[in-house]
């Protein structure tokens, strides 16, 4: 599959609305670095969801001051997805539990490439009220995170 979305070709306003389409390539190599960054946070998360998190502190210096990133809690969000704990992500940080999702799709496509020599590709084209969307939400996650501040700065999952 090796489409192009010239805007030649698209409908007045394909500019604003997001587009996406679904279909199989039969090139896995364009898409090897996705399936190993999900190998690596799949077998991350494992990991450390069998024998606890790493004793190394990544925080910036803004979270010592109680400002909290949108990121903040990622970490622990995808390793509480790896145990089964859904509510204890959701409370660390929604969008750990998209991480956890696409890594292991990812993990997915890539073996499906390695075993089938062919697998799904997922093209997405935002367009501007898809970006706006996409600030809105990172803006909301934002505040959110900042709410939960007190619980982000505990030591967390062991």
């Amino acid at each position: 599959m090796t489409e192009t979305w010239a805007p030649s070709d698209a409908p007045p306003g394909a500019r604003w609305l997001p587009q996406a389409r679904i279909g199989f390539e039969s090139r896995n190599a364009r898409w090897w670095w996705l399936g190993a960054g999900g190998a690596v946070i799949v077998a991350v998360g494992v990991a450390m969801a069998v024998w606890g998190m790493f004793p190394v502190d990544l925080h910036g210096p803004t979270h010592d001051a109680g400002i909290m990133a949108p990121t903040c809690g990622l970490t622990r969000s995808v390793v509480a997805v790896f145990r089964g704990d859904i509510s204890m992500a959701w409370r660390y940080n929604p969008a750990g539990l998209l991480v956890a999702v696409v890594a292991v799709a990812a993990l997915a496509r890539l073996l499906a490439g390695v075993f089938v020599r062919c697998g799904p590709v997922l093209r997405v084209r935002p367009g501007r009220i898809g970006w706006m969307v996409l600030v809105l939400a990172l803006v909301a996650l934002e505040i959110r995170q900042q709410g939960q501040a007190e619980l982000l700065m505990t030591a967390g999952l062991r």
